[in-house]
Formats: structure tokens, sequence, C-alpha cells
């Protein structure tokens, strides 16, 4: 038997979900239900959820992080510690290229998987020909 598609989400990915920002949320629901079905595999690092955290945190208070965090762990989205092989491996992808720490752990992580980013971050998916990404896309206004 196959193993599901494996895709993790960064905190960009979360982040369209919780603020409804279409098309983009829309796309991160549908793959929800993909992963409620058994059919792909959700997987997230700590350090991004925190991301997103921190983000949600400064722009709309500590009540809507702390929800966020609950909404997450009700998903079927397995989170994924930062251990010394992931800080390292993280630490390694951001200094061969142009993102964030905390991007690189959602790269090192789909690498690690075999897998693909879902992002819109474009640091991210200017790195699809160093890992896999589905690209979200925000609608423009």
């Amino acid at each position: 038997m196959n193993s599901p598609r494996k895709l993790v989400l960064d905190s960009w990915a979360v982040l369209a979900l919780l603020q409804d920002e279409a098309p983009a949320a829309d796309a991160v629901a549908g793959l929800i239900r993909q992963a409620e079905a058994g059919t792909l595999a959700l997987h997230m690092s700590w350090i991004n959820l925190g991301e997103a955290y921190y983000a949600l945190r400064r722009r709309r208070g500590e009540d809507m992080a702390e929800a966020m965090v609950k909404m997450v762990a009700r998903l079927p989205v397995r989170l994924h510690e930062a251990d010394s092989a992931a800080v390292l491996h993280a630490a390694r992808i951001k200094s061969e290229q142009r993102i964030s720490y905390a991007d690189a752990f959602a790269v090192g992580l789909a690498a690690s998987l075999g897998g693909a980013v879902v992002t819109g971050d474009p640091e991210i998916v200017a790195l699809a020909g160093v890992v896999a990404v589905e690209r979200l896309e925000r609608e423009r206004t």
C-alpha cells in the first residue's frame, strides 16, 4: 500500500487559513479535509507554529494566538519537535539559502519527509528547485 502524500504547513499557510484569506484559506481547508480522509498527511514544525503564534499575538492579542494553537492541535496535523538534527538541518539550509531561520525548519522538515511545503511565502516559493513547494495564492485587491 502506498503511503499518503506528505505536506508540510508553514506559518503562512496556517495564518492564511485562520484569517480566511482567499483563495489560500480554501486550499488549506481542502488539504485538511483530505488529511481527515487519509489521502494525505499534514505535518508542521513547532518552530513554524511558534512563528504563527508570535505574529498573531502581535496583531490580534494573546487570546487569539492561544486559540490558534488549540485549533491546530485539533487538526489532522502532526506537529514535529525541533530536535538537534532538525536544528542543524535548518541551520545548514539557512546558511545556503535566503530564507528566515523559521522558514528553514519548514523546508528541512519537508526535505526529511520527502514531502512538499505548502505556502505562499515568497522566500520559500523561490526555493521550488531546492524543495517541493505547493504554492498558495492570496487574492489580489
